[in-house]
């Protein structure tokens, strides 16, 4: 196995006043990065302080496949096993699409989340 020097990051995480944690992710969620984002979703869960809501910002996702999916679906349960109520914002026409055809779209979204995508 060989790593590339082209390694991205998926999400940068920062908290927000409000009591939110937010992870915004980037480019890619596939493969090479789904690992990179679970590990920044736990940091942020396991140093949320008094946080109770963690907003994933989708607007600068390029593409997203199965593995990517995987690892939001597992980020939501993490969430709510943590007691945080997690929200996907600004959701464009890709990961939308991707959410409706696997029948994911309702679990992983809620009014407020709508209300943010646009």
């Amino acid at each position: 196995m060989t790593t590339s020097s082209n390694h991205r990051t998926p999400a940068t995480a920062h908290h927000a006043d409000g009591g939110h944690i937010h992870l915004s992710l980037r480019e890619d969620l596939d493969y090479s990065t789904s690992q990179d984002l679970l590990r920044e979703a736990a940091a942020a869960l396991a140093d949320r302080g008094p946080a109770d809501t963690l907003v994933i910002d989708c607007r600068s996702l390029d593409f997203i496949d199965s593995v990517g999916l995987s690892a939001l679906l597992e980020i939501h349960r993490d969430a709510a096993s943590a007691a945080v109520t997690m929200h996907l914002a600004h959701i464009g026409p890709i990961l939308e699409k991707l959410l409706r055809l696997t029948g994911t779209y309702t679990h992983l979204t809620s009014a407020a989340t709508r209300e943010n995508t646009s």
